[in-house]
């Protein structure tokens, strides 16, 4: 049975959270569904968010639907509240989200970082999938590491009572000795599928792969 909604988690920037999100929307189009994207707060913005523009070639929405609040540092939301005295409204991206689920068969979620990086002072992106009641899928990178920082990102999920779908081990070459066994161990750990995209598909995920990935979601 397919979820609602999906948010795409990281164990830190630059994991390939925005290009899953890609992917999996413009698998899900072609399959009919009607896919909505939604990135509460984009940071690092010049002139227009690229991550949700990147998405919304896909999705077809504007960008003011796509993404709820900007600001130009590279920096964890709370920190742009600190450095650029921006404020986010938490309840106006809650009921953000609820218009948007309601409107689309199916809605990604991405966030900003991690699970931990806070939004504001006491509240992070966990705080936000669990009163939204929306499912995770955790992506990290494939190499020396990625043992303890997968973990750790899943234990504090865990602890946070999220509903984890799966975890995606991004830019696999299989040079690194460690990825020999990383997706094995992380799996025996935490009792949760996890999948390995290749480097070279960073550009386009096969379409079985991304079947895969889908089927996480239920699709």
């Amino acid at each position: 049975m397919a979820h609602k909604s999906v948010l795409i988690t990281g164990t830190g920037t630059g994991i390939g959270k925005t290009f899953l999100s890609y992917h999996i929307a413009s698998y899900l189009k072609k399959q009919g569904v009607k896919v909505g994207y939604f990135k509460p707060i984009e940071t690092g913005v010049e002139d227009i968010p690229q991550d949700g523009a990147k998405l919304c070639q896909i999705t077809g929405q504007s960008l003011k639907e796509a993404v709820a609040f900007m600001c130009k540092l590279p920096l964890a939301p709370y920190a742009c509240t600190l450095e650029e005295g921006v404020n986010f409204d938490i309840d106006y991206i809650k009921t953000s989200y609820k218009a948007l689920i309601e409107r689309y068969e199916f809605l990604i979620v991405e966030g900003a970082g991690g699970l931990a990086v806070p939004i504001k002072k006491d509240y992070n992106y966990a705080n936000l999938a669990k009163e939204l009641n929306i499912p995770i899928l955790i992506v990290s990178y494939s190499t020396l590491g990625t043992i303890h920082h997968t973990y750790t990102t899943y234990f504090y999920a865990k602890a946070m009572q999220l509903s984890i779908l799966g975890i995606i081990l991004n830019g696999f070459k299989g040079k690194d000795v460690s990825e020999k066994t990383n997706a094995k161990i992380i799996q025996d750990l935490t009792n949760t599928e996890v999948i390995e995209v290749p480097y070279q598909e960073r550009e386009s995920i096969s379409p079985e792969l991304l079947g895969r990935i889908c089927r996480l979601i239920g699709f």
